[in-house]
């Protein structure tokens, strides 16, 4: 039941603020990992960190997470929008697939089938950033499969990517923002909990198909 977010934590992208207010920008996140009581945006230098924060009116927080990637940004980017073959190495991602592809924006859904839980599926809008590949922002769309007795549909899943470039571009920074509710009978506490520990289990996901991928463009 810990893995419960792990389908929100992976699919991609959403509008969680306003374009010129990002996320992760704002004040009053509490730092859980590393745990040395810092409640501050200098935590953000350390190799990997989760954070979280309360909304107001809202049983379910915000959660962050930064993350040093061996590759550069370009190439984190392509991974995390690969809607197509999310399902190939997002745990615990049953499928997936794309609804509507342009330039800038990708309609996007995908069902999780987690351990110990109900299917829970969803659909989201992402703003892409085709011309620097700096990151992705996603939020809940009224487009693709309508919501059906094969899955919970998940009504918010608001996120975004942040890639920024280490060691002179060879190496990435990510940063990675969600606030989500699974809905159905979950109490939020559990949806709290699962949300901040599929975090990790989300970057190394990320850090392998990025290997992957290098290592086949070698051949």
């Amino acid at each position: 039941m810990m893995r419960i977010a792990a389908a929100a934590l992976l699919a991609s992208a959403s509008l969680a603020a306003r374009a010129d207010e990002q996320p992760w920008e704002k004040k009053n996140w509490e730092c859980l990992r590393p745990s040395r009581g810092c409640h501050i945006q200098r935590c953000c230098e350390v190799s990997f960190g989760v954070w979280v924060r309360e909304k107001p009116g809202a049983a379910v927080r915000e959660v962050r997470a930064a993350g040093e990637i061996d590759a550069p940004p370009d190439r984190v980017y392509d991974v995390v929008t690969d809607f197509e073959r999310y399902a190939q190495f997002m745990p615990y991602l049953e499928d997936s697939k794309v609804v509507r592809r342009t330039q800038d924006e990708v309609v996007t859904w995908a069902i999780m089938n987690a351990p110990m839980v109900s299917r829970r599926d969803w659909v989201v809008r992402v703003k892409l950033d085709p011309a620097t590949k700096s990151g992705t922002q996603w939020t809940v769309a009224s487009e693709g499969p309508a919501p059906s007795e094969r899955a919970v549909r998940l009504k918010v899943n608001d996120g975004s990517w942040k890639l920024e470039p280490l060691d002179g571009g060879k190496r990435t920074r990510a940063t990675y923002y969600l606030y989500t509710d699974p809905g159905g009978s979950i109490p939020g506490w559990i949806a709290n909990r699962a949300n901040t520990m599929a975090l990790p289990e989300l970057f190394e996901a990320v850090r392998k198909r990025v290997a992957a991928q290098a290592m086949v463009s070698r051949r």
